[in-house]
């Protein structure tokens, strides 16, 4: 039996390996088109320096990704977030952002009663969400993020907290994302309760008697590419077996996440044949075979894997319609540049873990990691390092600017908002162009569509990756186990 699977990044990678372990006797091929496996996931080890140039960490509570590095053996090599105060930055002011609240929906009283961040008349027209009725979904039972927290707390609400917090996890139009496919809790406890609040307030409350401090992200579903919505948000939970007491939700290790990437590469099973610079340019199915055109070879295959981002569909099944679901699925850029200080010139004020900003500041920055207050490991003792986030939905200045101009916007916008003057040492700039497969209302219905059309008419091929279960991390490992355990069931 030969498999191939189209992909290296992570999600491809996993598949293989427990593939490979499952089935040592079928013959494995994964071909990726880039020089290096690991797709997105890039750490720069520089002196005692860690950069992550692409994600910076995983949710520790999807604990697919952690079964892994303690299956390869770097589970003494974890370390967690240290936790701190986050702040949202909105139009020449810095605010902390309210304690109590559930990825911005506010759970507790006082402290919402005392956020800065909230004018009077905003706190007010928030709380007449308690007399809401559940929001009237689509025929899909689908809503944008947008719309529905609009409805339920109003403007302010929504363009100061709530669009910094959920539009950074994924990077896009918030009045065009799904919640059904982001988000499916807040529709859950909305229906359940009557309503959103009383619902958070009621999750909060079960939570809290089972002993549980889920956090803002631990009761809702999430991405951990690199966005920064993620990256502002503390949590104090989760302690599980094989590792040490974490404090911090997100995860990450000594070496940085590549070394998950070289591991699983350096232990994948003998029956597993990794390829790089492999670039598939044709797919064919026939004769109950898939033909690959590989590097302008062909190759024939039994059964067929593809991991890859929704953009790489563009050359595959282009007499099949039904693929376009996939092809014209919208994906949104952004841009990270790491920049470093000597600790003793740096003339600003660092507070907590970093700040988000709004999008209604006048600045292509969405967020700043204070990266050696987060992830000291990661930085020497003498010196800060920043991680800025650039691109928001409608400004083109990723594709646009030359890496030394994103560079220089970078600095000089950060130093602004941050009010320091001092020059970096250095700076990295990391250009994610379409890297985010955006889930829009309707995703579900479109990707179901998808999915039954190949069972019927394709045998043997499997879509998994970021354009369909989650753009996580984890959620790739997830859903690559979940697939070797339905062959390994059925073969």
């Amino acid at each position: 039996m030969k498999v191939t699977i189209v992909g290296g990044g992570l999600t491809g990678l996993s598949a293989a390996y427990y593939l490979g372990r499952a089935k040592p006797d079928w013959h494995i091929h994964v071909y990726e088109q880039a020089p290096r496996c690991g797709g997105k996931i890039q750490t720069q080890r520089v002196g005692e320096f860690v950069v992550e140039l692409g994600p910076d960490s995983y949710l520790g509570r999807k604990i697919e990704m952690t079964d892994l590095i303690m299956d390869l053996g770097l589970g003494d090599t974890l370390v967690s977030n240290e936790t701190g105060q986050a702040y949202v930055y909105d139009r020449g002011t810095i605010h902390p952002i309210p304690g109590g609240s559930i990825m911005g929906v506010p759970t507790e009283m006082m402290p919402f009663v005392k956020a800065t961040l909230i004018s009077v008349a905003g706190k007010l027209r928030a709380g007449l969400d308690y007399f809401k009725k559940p929001y009237p979904l689509d025929v899909n039972g689908d809503v944008s993020i947008g719309h529905f927290f609009t409805y339920h707390l109003g403007q302010e609400m929504m363009d100061k907290l709530i669009e910094p917090l959920l539009a950074g996890i994924y990077g896009g139009d918030i009045y065009k994302i799904s919640l059904l496919s982001t988000f499916p809790h807040f529709i859950q406890v909305e229906q359940k309760y009557g309503n959103m609040v009383k619902g958070m307030m009621a999750a909060k409350k079960s939570h809290k008697k089972a002993g549980v401090n889920q956090g803002a992200q631990g009761i809702a579903n999430e991405g951990d590419m690199p966005r920064a919505g993620k990256d502002a948000v503390k949590d104090k939970e989760f302690e599980r077996k094989g590792t040490a007491a974490q404090s911090g939700m997100f995860r990450q290790l000594t070496g940085g996440l590549e070394s998950v990437i070289d591991a699983i590469v350096a232990q994948m099973p003998s029956n597993v044949a990794i390829h790089t610079n492999a670039l598939v340019s044709h797919i064919n199915y026939s004769d109950e075979q898939y033909e690959l055109i590989v590097q302008g070879r062909v190759e024939k295959t039994d059964k067929l894997i593809i991991t890859t981002p929704p953009a790489t569909y563009v050359d595959w099944f282009c007499h099949d319609a039904v693929f376009d679901n996939l092809r014209n699925m919208e994906q949104s850029s952004c841009a990270i540049a790491i920049m470093c200080f000597d600790k003793s010139t740096f003339d600003g004020e660092l507070q907590g873990s970093g700040l988000l900003i709004t999008r209604k500041t006048d600045t292509p920055l969405t967020a700043c990691t204070i990266l050696n207050q987060k992830w000291p490991q990661t930085t020497p003792s003498d010196k800060i390092v920043l991680r800025v986030f650039i691109g928001k939905p409608g400004n083109d200045v990723v594709e646009r600017y030359s890496d030394e101009e994103l560079s220089q916007l970078a600095v000089t916008e950060i130093q602004r908002i941050m009010k320091f003057s001092a020059n970096p040492e250095w700076v990295k700039i990391n250009r994610l162009i379409h890297c985010m497969p955006q889930y829009n209302v309707g995703h579900r219905s479109a990707i179901k569509k998808v999915r039954d059309h190949v069972k019927e008419n394709y045998p043997n091929l499997y879509l998994i990756g970021t354009p369909f279960d989650g753009i996580g991390i984890p959620d790739g490992v997830k859903q690559a186990k979940a697939l070797v355990a339905q062959l390994v069931e059925n073969n």
